[in-house]
């Protein structure tokens, strides 16, 4: 609005200096008595007539100088947004990491305590070398004083948490089904552990206070400032104490409203929202109308980015349209990082490797992938491993427990007839792999 009154200002001087002169040639015309008043009269309509025009010029002039350095300064602007640096950084994440005994006593040393080191042996390097490695902890981190337990009510030694920061995991997962295995204390131990030890680690999920419940994890890296949220569809039957709701993050109907107002406050705060849930059917290598149900919400609301865990397989990747027109990618499920399940398929999880750029058109997915993985385990644990399937080999698959062990008890049958669709060899790990995410697969 200022620039377009500038604009107008000379007209309107130039009409008052006109009108001026008019009543000046009139007053002349009245009172005409020789050739003196005459020229008089003349020379100043004259001079008036001057003055009118050298300053009609000199506010074009001014005029015309202030638009032009505004011009400038928004070629400038313009030519400086245009030309910012883009950065570009690497996000990975891993599905479950579902700790049965068997891991625990592949990692118990003489002296009573845990070394997990053997567990991301493999994988490590690319997991330390992203700007941003995510892992879901399916099991809670009670601790050994509260007892190292497995199926059907987890609770693992901290040392596992050791051993996620070792080997470059920089945000952890932590709302699951099993995330009150061992009640409030398991869940407060967690969050102690964290604080305390590894203040640097983003965990997500658990809260220690309504305060922590409603703030919102941002992770900066280069300039990115990324929001992430993680909810879990349920908790196995256990309930949340009723002095603190917001122990764990909830996702059902109830807390929609919730949902949606971390996620607002989420794109307020972030370049870019990732949600995390926790939910699906297990063993189901298809995604829900459950869980398309819920990534539209996600979507609608302001998310980014959908990587999902629970199912312990791994499920479809896709793009949906949020309700304002962007484009979402959503991994329904990368299955299991590590674990002793006895389904062939259980075996194969998921790496999601995600590009996130910033530039002057915004933050944005830039390029995506899925690698896959494979547990390892023989018989009797002395071998507890995961490896990228590229790095597998049918050596290995033939020493894998899982040829042998489900086919022994009252569970038998119901292994054999599901896993004679999903032989356990390289070349069946990598059918699976394309019947699931065939856009990955060559």
């Amino acid at each position: 609005m200022k620039y377009s009154n500038r604009k107008n200002k000379p007209t309107f001087m130039l009409c008052m200096l006109i009108i001026f002169s008019c009543i000046l040639s009139g007053c002349q015309k009245g009172a005409s008595a020789g050739s003196d008043a005459t020229i008089y009269l003349e020379t100043t309509s004259s001079v008036v007539a001057t003055e009118a025009t050298s300053a009609l010029k000199t506010t074009q002039e001014n005029s015309t100088q202030e638009s032009s350095t505004q011009e400038t300064t928004t070629e400038e602007i313009t030519e400086a947004a245009a030309t910012v640096a883009p950065v570009e950084i690497d996000l990975v994440t891993v599905g479950d990491m579902l700790l049965h005994g068997g891991i625990h006593n592949s990692s118990l040393q003489a002296d009573g305590t845990y070394d997990y080191t053997h567990v991301f042996e493999h994988t490590m390097d690319r997991i330390a070398a992203a700007d941003i490695a995510v892992a879901n902890q399916e099991v809670i981190l009670g601790g050994v004083e509260l007892g190292v337990s497995s199926y059907p009510q987890f609770n693992s030694p901290q040392a596992f948490g050791d051993a996620l920061v070792d080997a470059g995991f920089d945000v952890i997962l932590h709302a699951s089904n099993h995330t009150m295995d061992k009640d409030t204390v398991g869940v407060l131990n967690t969050i102690h552990f964290w604080k305390e030890k590894h203040p640097d680690i983003t965990y997500l999920g658990i809260n220690e206070s309504a305060e922590e419940r409603n703030d919102i994890s941002i992770v900066d890296v280069d300039g990115i400032r990324i929001a992430m949220l993680n909810y879990t569809y349920g908790l196995n039957g256990f309930t949340l104490p009723e002095d603190k709701p917001y122990l764990v993050n909830l996702m059902n109907d109830w807390h929609k409203d919730e949902i949606a107002e971390d996620l607002r406050k989420a794109r307020e705060l972030a370049d870019f929202v990732i949600v995390y849930p926790h939910w699906g059917t297990e063993y189901v290598l298809n995604a829900t109308d459950e869980q398309r149900t819920w990534a539209q919400f996600f979507a609608d609301n302001g998310a980014d980015l959908i990587i999902g865990t629970h199912p312990h397989v791994v499920e479809p990747v896709e793009w949906i349209t949020a309700a304002d027109g962007r484009q979402t990618l959503v991994y329904y499920s990368l299955g299991n990082y590590i674990s002793i399940q006895y389904y062939n398929y259980s075996m194969l999880g998921g790496f999601a490797e995600v590009t996130i750029r910033k530039d002057s058109e915004g933050t944005y997915i830039s390029d995506y992938d899925m690698d896959f993985l494979v547990t390892h385990y023989t018989a009797g644990r002395t071998e507890m491993t995961t490896y990228f399937l590229s790095d597998y080999t049918d050596d290995m698959a033939s020493r894998h427990a899982i040829l042998t062990e489900p086919y022994e008890g009252q569970y038998a049958e119901g292994y054999r007839n599901v896993n004679q669709w999903y032989p356990f060899t390289i070349e069946g790990l990598w059918n699976l792999a394309k019947q699931v995410c065939p856009e990955f697969v060559d």
